[in-house]
């Protein structure tokens, strides 16, 4: 049997296989780690990525719930419209059913991250009279019943019990409980009677119990901030003291027998993920924030069908209902969250590429090796008439069984690793199988293409070739250069990618590994000048080490190809990583310190003044800056252009300064002169960013700003990067990243008040240096939220109560310090993924560039094993021959080191606005690129540590291989 192309048959072939077989385990190795890593990917960060979710959807919670419904629930009547209240034990039901019903209307993931609902209800506010009880500011005080369904969790009773009963529907007392403040501050006391009296007449009650909040942060404390402290409100008569008291659901439905015709309910949604949750997938994510938008019409859909209209009011068991409003802050939540994985996929998908990338250079590596350890039997096979196409086919053949069991070897390790989330898909895995399975016929291709022209006589150019002295070489580097140049261009042209977008993005994942070689192509180039000259500099000097281990390096040139193609690329990605990583941290405590301000602030209403005397007294603070923030649409005068969504900025630009010395805002309001006094119904002059200034260069508008309407002048244009000052940025921070217009001195004051937005209170433990978490931790956090809370921002013109801040939903009070912020700033699930998948893919790297080197260096190892046999037999020492393999090795190190390293820093200025990292760090503008130099230092000393380990691996496997000394007649060759 003459066989395939004159091979010889198929029996020497599975002979020449059994004699590969090394190889062939180098080969199913990298498949299986590459099917491992392709598969593993995806889920691993799902996992990551869901409890990431979990754990922002639990701090948001902190805030208050995420998705809440309100509505009016109606006494109980017959078909006749006659009231059939008391109806006890039906209203807990009642509140269930609507509740339950809406949260179980809600479908795919928001249906399960909906875990719970918890409904309360309470009545409009009485008069509050009786024996003893007190009249604050010389009238009735007001208070309103609410019953929650879960107080009792909520609550400990540190006297009497809690309420129950009434022993009759419409005559016996309503049972009360009250907090231990809400007890002092109306004159009441456990057993006490009192009188309540409304729009449907009096009733009596009895204080029967006191209680405590278990935990004052609760939400219910939050809806519900009476329960827990009364709040002096200002009335156009003067002040009333509002408060609540605790009932059971008897109590209120005994007020419905007494005449009350409706409560207002709600329901508070408690929200969270499972750690097999599908919250964090990408189809999770998307299929999250569009049911959390559209949970408004389910709710009603719900509760009161397709049909709602105020002659058929909606059923909620022996009551009836208003269409539930519903309040939801989880689709922002989810949406940022979106965008954030989004950049973080794509990121990863680039790590992911690279990796593949090594592998893929490592079986080449492998292929390599083979084909020159069989270089005899294929010459053998050539000159029997065995054609290319069918010794690359013998090869193809042999690798690819063995590749075959690496995939599956590697399907079988993913699936348990991977728990019951789907693995990834299956084409990384398959194209970098191919292309491994293709490395040895390439290779036996690539030798017989080296054969052949080694055995021509020179062939004279012509035409193209012969003009521009072309040769295959030099085409396939100008076609990996050009190729890399217009990915790059495209990359740039294209810009970031686009918001939400959560699969991985192929152009950020490939162009860099096209990079990659394009580096390994100008290094080879390259490599051999410094070389030449560390040779011709070693040649001048004494001793034969030096010499004789650059010379072989040189003379082993083109063979360092192999190495640098896995070493380049993986030091590369082991150096962005790190640069991406640096980045983002340092860009969080950049975004945390201009969130602050300063050591700490405190953001209040703007139409409520913050207690800034006050706050200037607190332990710590060295000094206070007044910031005011607005929004509002201007309306040019030389066009009647409309510009929405300006924000409004005023600060005291000497108090600035002096606080902030290196203020550009300060200098810049300064200069402008913006200090001059103002006569009423006055322009306000401002200072404009870059671009609101050059649309209108004599820019005066009129300004409106909800309520308030007044003029405006552009004097000026704010320094670059002015929206980055740290002193004013929570302000910033809070009117949006459109048009700014900043005040200083009188126009500052005169900026309106307006209902939603909020000032600030810029606090400095020591003025003039920037915020520090030591100075934040100098300022007394304790006292400055009891002053905080004991303002008028909170509590109102009477000043009493911690609770008021819940009240004003819109513009919350709130207080931030920076150690608080930074450690905010540190947590993060999905920055901590990227950096492990960036870590994961460097050090996979490395080791397969270590398995790289090693197959390089047993590839040349018999002839450099005869050479020092050659350099023992004249005398040199074994510590001389190991320093010759070292001086050896050390160019390949240098230039891979060189190599990765500039590639790896060079990467985000090639790839532009396509690597937007804003995302990650939610400051003011795109974070200044900050390499992590541990890192870097750390992935390169790994490189220098893992070559000489392969060296002294390799020379292990070689030693039985090479003389050590030669016998007569041998040469060095």
């Amino acid at each position: 049997m003459s066989g395939l192309g004159g091979f010889g048959g198929w029996r020497p072939a599975l002979r020449e296989a059994r004699t590969g077989w090394p190889v062939l385990v180098v080969l199913a190795v990298v498949s299986a780690v590459l099917t491992v890593v392709s598969l593993l990917w995806p889920p691993v960060f799902d996992g990551l990525s869901t409890k990431e979710l979990n754990r922002r959807l639990a701090a948001a919670q902190a805030d208050g719930p995420l998705v809440t419904a309100r509505a009016t629930v109606h006494a109980p009547r017959n078909f006749y419209g006659q009231s059939t209240a008391p109806q006890f034990g039906s209203l807990d039901s009642d509140l269930t059913r609507v509740g339950e019903g809406m949260r179980q209307g809600s479908s795919g993931e928001l249906a399960h991250t909906l875990v719970r609902v918890s409904g309360w209800a309470q009545s409009d506010g009485m008069d509050l009279s009786g024996a003893g009880v007190a009249r604050p500011h010389g009238r009735a005080g007001s208070v309103s019943l609410a019953y929650a369904q879960d107080a009792a969790d909520r609550v400990r009773w540190v006297a009497g019990r809690a309420p129950g009963q009434p022993d009759g529907a419409k005559q016996a007392p309503i049972e009360l409980g009250m907090s231990r403040k809400g007890l002092a501050q109306f004159g009441l006391a456990v057993g006490q009677r009192v009188q309540l009296s409304g729009q449907t007449g009096a009733t009596e009650a009895v204080v029967v119990g006191e209680f405590e909040p278990l935990d004052g942060a609760d939400d219910l404390w939050r809806e519900l901030p009476l329960l827990n402290e009364p709040l002096d409100a200002a009335v156009p008569e003067g002040y009333i003291r509002y408060g609540q008291a605790l009932v059971a659901p008897a109590g209120l439905e005994a007020m419905e027998a007494r005449g009350s015709l409706s409560l207002s309910a709600t329901w508070a949604f408690g929200v969270a993920q499972q750690p097999w949750g599908n919250g964090g997938t990408a189809a999770g994510v998307r299929e999250l924030a569009s049911g959390a938008k559209g949970f408004k019409r389910s709710a009603v859909d719900r509760v009161c069908g397709e049909i709602v209209s105020d002659a058929a009011p909606c059923s909620a068991g022996v009551r009836t209902v208003t269409p539930p409003q519903v309040q939801e802050r989880l689709s922002a939540l989810v949406d940022r969250f979106a965008e954030q994985r989004a950049r973080t996929v794509s990121l990863q998908s680039f790590a992911l590429a690279g990796l593949l990338a090594i592998g893929v250079s490592t079986a080449v590596a492998a292929a390599r090796l083979g084909a020159r350890r069989r270089e005899g039997v294929l010459a053998l096979q050539r000159a029997r008439g065995a054609g290319e196409p069918a010794l690359a086919a013998v090869r193809l053949l042999e690798a690819a069984p063995a590749v075959l069991v690496g995939v599956l070897a590697g399907r079988a390790v993913s699936g348990p690793l991977a728990g019951e989330r789907p693995l990834g898909a299956w084409w990384p895995a398959v194209a970098a199988a191919v292309l491994v399975a293709g490395a040895p016929a390439a290779a036996v291709w690539w030798q017989g293409r080296a054969v052949r022209r080694a055995g021509r006589e020179p062939v004279q150019r012509r035409g193209v070739k012969r003009a521009l002295g072309l040769s295959g070489r030099l085409v396939l580097e100008g076609a990996v250069l050009a190729l890399a140049a217009m990915g790059v261009l495209q990359l740039r042209l294209r810009g970031a990618l686009a918001p939400g977008t959560a699969d991985p993005d192929p152009q950020l994942a490939l162009v860099p590994v096209v990079l990659g070689l394009a580096a390994v192509v100008v290094v080879l180039r390259v490599y051999p000048v410094p070389l030449r000259v560390l040779t011709g500099w070693a040649r001048r000097r004494r001793g034969t080490v030096a010499l004789v281990g650059l010379s072989q390096a040189g003379r082993r040139s083109a063979a360092a190809a192999t190495a640098l193609l896995v070493l380049v690329p993986a030091l590369a990605c082991a150096v962005f990583g790190a640069l991406v990583s640096g980045t983002v941290r340092h860009g969080r405590v950049e975004a945390a310190q201009w969130r602050t301000g300063g050591d700490a602030v405190v953001l209040g209403p703007s139409q409520r003044p913050l207690p800034l005397e006050e706050l200037a007294k607190v332990p710590g603070v060295g000094g206070v800056l007044p910031v005011r923030g607005g929004v509002a649409a201007l309306t040019a005068d030389e066009d009647g252009s409309v510009v929405k969504g300006v924000g409004l900025v005023g600060v005291d630009q000497a108090a600035l300064a002096g606080l902030e010395p290196g203020s550009p805002v300060a200098a810049a309001l300064a200069a402008a002169g913006l200090s001059a006094p103002l006569v009423a119904g006055a322009e306000l002059p401002a200072l404009a960013d870059a671009g609101t200034a050059a649309r209108f260069p004599d820019g005066s508008f009129d300004a409106d700003a909800g309520a308030s309407r007044f003029r405006v002048r552009i004097v000026g244009v704010l320094p670059a990067g002015a929206d980055r000052d740290r002193a004013i940025g929570p302000v910033v921070g809070e009117v949006g990243g459109g048009p700014l217009l900043v005040f200083g001195g009188p126009a500052a004051e005169r900026l309106p008040r307006q209902t939603g937005q909020r000032n600030a209170a810029v606090l400095f433990a020591e003025p003039g240096r920037a915020g520090s978490p030591a100075g934040a931790q100098r300022i007394d956090g304790a006292r400055l939220r009891s002053v905080v809370a004991a303002s008028a921002a909170t509590a109102g013109a009477g000043g009493a109560g911690a609770a008021g801040g819940a009240v004003l939903r819109g513009a919350p009070v709130e207080v931030r310090d920076l150690a608080g912020q930074l450690s905010e700033s540190a947590d993060d699930g999905l920055v901590s993924a990227l950096e492990l998948a960036f870590r994961s893919a460097a050090a996979i790297g490395l080791l397969l560039g270590l398995a790289a080197v090693v197959l390089e260096l047993l590839l040349g190892s018999a002839e450099r094993g005869r050479m020092l046999a050659y350099l023992r037999t004249l005398g040199l020492g074994a510590r001389a021959a190991a320093g010759v393999q070292l001086v050896q090795l050390l160019p390949v190190m240098a230039a891979a080191v060189i190599g990765g390293t500039l590639l790896g820093l060079g990467l985000p200025w090639l790839l532009g606005p396509a690597l937007d990292l804003r995302a990650f760090t939610s400051g003011p503008g795109a974070p200044a690129f900050a390499p992590d130099w541990a890192a870097i230092a750390v992935a390169a000393l790994a490189l220098l540590v893992l070559v000489p380990c392969a060296a002294a691996l390799e020379g292990v496997a070689g030693r039985r291989r090479v003389p050590q000394l030669l016998r007569l007649g041998e040469g060095a060759q």
